[in-house]
């Protein structure tokens, strides 16, 4: 999300791995690219897509679980 990458830009984090993008809320691949926004004064070197298919269905199975709850 937007916060969160605006966390990481002011910690000046120098790399951002990540398993699965959010496309309709996420900020860095998808949705407002924070880093590639000119009110980005620090952007890490990305890495997503790492474990995609496994951190896919983690994320699918927790929010599932808190629908039915």
């Amino acid at each position: 999300c937007a916060m969160c990458a605006g966390a990481i830009s002011f910690a000046r984090l120098r790399r951002l791995y990540f398993g699965a993008a959010d496309e309709k809320g996420g900020a860095v691949v998808n949705g407002t690219r924070f880093f590639a926004s000119p009110i980005c004064h620090h952007a890490p070197d990305i890495y997503p897509g790492i474990g995609e298919s496994a951190a896919a269905l983690i994320l699918k199975d927790f929010f599932r679980e808190r629908r039915e709850g």
